[in-house]
């Protein structure tokens, strides 16, 4: 076991938190921390934060996964809210966070977390990962910030955001691959992505990206796929990405994934559609804009083909507030019929 301390992970668990974000962050921090000590790296520890109330800015520690000492996290979380998209904001929490950033921590914001962030002022004229669905409502609130939905996680150094309700996964997996190195990352990323008995376990909603092909030049093909949500992709670009020639990205990238590098996006497009779809209210409109179809009638077409039911009535049975009234309003009758059983994407 390596003699280096353990780098410590904090979770911000504010009134109103998502728990399974919580709880699934320490879990994978804790699968990727036992592959570390068993190659003689430096572990992951893990702590939770909680506040006594919204006004004390002097956050308990009330879990520590190894506990050593004094806990002092080197790089902080604040998960999204189950409560409201436009949630309220805890004054202590926002000063703790702050306090925390100043004596060194990096600072992390999953989804709605990115208020208490945008709250504190230290990501005033720097860009910030959303999702749609409480991208208005940040804008409004903080003009300041650059509020950005078409990236699913932005690095800032010091200070990382990620978009997307369900982008918890991505986010360890960045960072377990950030802290502990690729190899961690990469051991990280099978066990949780391609493992047959991690069930739902994914990047995005009915689709496991191929990530065991160990073909690095691919994998950082895939990554800029993923960071621009599958949108607004050339071949040109990837290749760049890659550091590989044009005929010869797309040979390694058939032959690693299977898919072309447009099935590819294609796959990604409607994977984050569909976490769109299950994690709030936003319209068909507005994710046909922010994943860049022509235009909802275009969406839909190429949802329904992939999925096998109307965008509207894959959100009424898998979302977690029932189909929007825009979304009722525009989706033909075929949406009404009952869903038949999803093919794998």
């Amino acid at each position: 076991m390596s003699g280096r301390a353990a780098h410590e992970i904090g979770i911000v668990d504010y009134p109103g938190a998502q728990a399974a974000c919580i709880l699934g962050l320490t879990d994978l921090f804790g699968i990727a921390s036992a592959m570390a000590l068993d190659q003689g790296r430096t572990a992951l520890r893990v702590t939770h934060w909680k506040p006594v109330d919204s006004f004390d800015a002097d956050l308990s520690c009330v879990y520590d996964s190894a506990p050593d000492g004094s806990p002092q996290p080197r790089t902080l979380i604040i998960p999204p809210t189950m409560v409201d998209p436009d949630p309220e904001i805890p004054a202590g929490v926002v000063t703790w966070v702050r306090s925390r950033h100043a004596a060194g921590a990096t600072l992390v914001s999953l989804c709605s977390g990115a208020f208490i962030l945008a709250e504190t002022g230290l990501m005033d004229g720097l860009s910030v990962a959303a999702p749609p669905i409480c991208a208005t409502a940040l804008a409004k609130r903080f003009p300041k910030v650059v509020v950005d939905t078409n990236r699913r996680i932005i690095d800032h150094g010091d200070i990382v955001t990620a978009g997307g309700f369900l982008s918890w996964v991505d986010l360890c997996l960045f960072l377990v691959e950030r802290i502990l190195g690729p190899a961690i990352g990469a051991e990280t990323a099978r066990f949780a992505l391609e493992d047959p008995t991690a069930g739902e376990a994914r990047y995005f909603a009915g689709f496991a990206p191929p990530l065991t092909h160990g073909d690095r030049a691919v994998l950082k093909a895939q990554e800029w796929v993923h960071m621009r949500d599958g949108q607004g992709v050339s071949l040109a670009e990837l290749a760049a990405a890659a550091g590989l020639e044009r005929r010869t990205l797309l040979r390694r990238f058939a032959g690693a994934t299977g898919m072309t590098p447009v099935e590819y996006c294609r796959r990604v497009r409607i994977a984050r559609a569909r976490e769109l779809l299950e994690g709030g209210d936003t319209s068909q409109k507005e994710i046909t804009e922010s994943l860049g179809y022509k235009d909802v009638a275009s969406f839909a077409r190429a949802f329904r083909k992939a999925v096998g039911s109307a965008p509207g009535a894959y959100r009424k049975r898998f979302g977690r507030k029932g189909i929007s009234p825009v979304d009722l309003a525009a989706q033909d009758g075929s949406a009404q019929k009952k869903l038949t059983a999803f093919s794998t994407l």
